[in-house]
């Protein structure tokens, strides 16, 4: 037997494979990298600019058009679109993948964006909110399972990367557009944020694909990818995880969460404001929070995986209420300054432990479905309630410190019902093995 044919069964080194002939193997991850950026960039405009972007146009439309805070703020209780559609997204995005959805969502939110800059009346303002909603219900919805199956041993750390764009936006996008704002207009501004949104759309039709194809996927290295604590998944069924006590304290638990943007992040620059901050430095106490949360949503990511993202949850959320209630009693003071970076280490840590939560206890095959019927408590609630009460609080009241203090009490009782969370056995009253 020649020795030149045992040698061309010999399996390459990573180093040979690199340094070999055209037709080796690409890297193994280079398509799920790019997928990661495709969410990371959805993030950023969709999310950030609807979310970190509010409080920017607020004080425009009240001087060009009239509108109390109570109408503005109306228009994120519309948001609750975005939860009804969600179990119709997570089944979508089971059934027929996530490409599609994807891209339609971000072409209905960048639609959205770009009519904002030629609204003339109220009705319209609210119209584009609705609109705004239904496409951002497929926006996020896919971001978790693409994440678990193109990274089952880093996913943690992935799902924190893929959504650093909203802070990002936050960090560089806020302050940029509030320049746009003051130098041009806010309707240009919108029509920025709009032209960014579609560039994401023609991205993620062209560039994202559900599951990794042969030598694509994410690699297990030398027996540590693997983070110690990570949990087999378990595949649950929406009818099997709705059987069982996690579903509903996840539920309750993430609602109390999802009242961190209506509550609070939409409303921190006019709150700056009325502590009688001008537009500029109010805009950098968001700015700075964008960059604080940046910085920890990675770490947070990687605790999950050591740690378990339930009790990573309960932590960063336990930050989130301490850190609020140190915003009220900064005032307009500069101890705000720690007070929101103490926040914000917290908050950078909701957006991926939300689903990290989720696909840890349920799995990955039912993931969509499962989020979504979640989801549709987690979005309507918070947005139905969180803006108007905060909205017509400061109307009567002048302040907006009753309404922060509401929201640091439901956080206290999110980390209270997800510390409650255990996970559902592989058999029992689920119904058999999970599948």
């Amino acid at each position: 037997m020649s020795s030149t044919t045992d040698t061309s069964k010999t399996p390459v080194s990573g180093e040979e494979a690199a340094a070999g002939t055209q037709t080796g193997p690409r890297p193994r991850i280079s398509r799920g990298w790019t997928i990661v950026w495709v969410a990371f960039f959805s993030t950023a405009f969709a999310s950030g600019g609807s979310q970190y972007g509010f409080g920017m146009f607020v004080r425009p439309l009240e001087a060009e058009f009239g509108w109390t805070r109570t109408q503005i703020n109306i228009s994120l209780s519309i948001g609750l679109i975005s939860g009804l559609l969600a179990p119709f997204a997570g089944w979508v995005v089971d059934r027929y993948g996530s490409r599609v959805i994807m891209t339609v969502s971000l072409a209905i939110v960048a639609v959205s964006f770009l009519l904002r800059a030629g609204m003339t009346e109220l009705w319209q303002w609210y119209a584009l909110s609705a609109l705004l909603a239904v496409g951002m219900s497929g926006t996020f919805m896919p971001v978790g399972k693409l994440v678990g199956a193109w990274f089952p041993y880093t996913r943690g750390r992935m799902m924190g990367t893929a959504i650093t764009g909203n802070n990002v936006f936050g960090l560089i996008g806020v302050p940029l557009l509030n320049m746009v704002i003051a130098a041009q207009s806010w309707r240009l501004a919108y029509a920025i944020i709009g032209a960014g949104v579609a560039s994401v759309a023609i991205a993620a039709w062209f560039l994202v694909r559900d599951r990794p194809g042969p030598g694509e996927g994410e690699k297990q290295r030398d027996g540590a990818g693997k983070a110690p604590r990570q949990l087999p998944d378990l595949n649950l069924t929406l009818g099997q995880a709705i059987r069982t006590p996690a579903f509903w304290f996840i539920m309750a638990g993430l609602t109390c969460a999802g009242f961190s943007y209506p509550s609070f992040m939409t409303q921190l620059i006019p709150h700056m404001e009325a502590e009688g901050w001008s537009s500029g430095r109010a805009t950098l106490v968001l700015t700075a929070l964008a960059g604080v949360a940046l910085g920890s949503k990675i770490t947070w990511g990687w605790l999950s995986e050591r740690l378990t993202a339930r009790v990573s949850f309960v932590i960063a959320i336990c930050i989130m209420a301490i850190g609020i209630v140190f915003v009220i009693l900064a005032g307009g003071t500069n101890y705000v300054w720690p007070a929101i970076i103490f926040f914000g280490l917290g908050f950078g840590g909701i957006g991926p432990l939300m689903s990290l939560v989720i696909l840890e206890t349920f799995g990955l095959k039912n993931f969509g479905s499962i989020q979504g019927a979640i989801s549709l408590v987690t979005s309507i609630v918070p947005t139905l309630t969180g803006p108007i009460i905060a909205g017509h609080l400061y109307d009567t009241t002048g302040s907006y410190h009753t309404s922060f203090a509401i929201a640091a009490g439901l956080f206290a009782t999110g980390a209270i019902a997800v510390l409650a969370v255990r996970r559902p056995k592989e058999r029992g009253a689920l119904g058999g093995q999970p599948s």
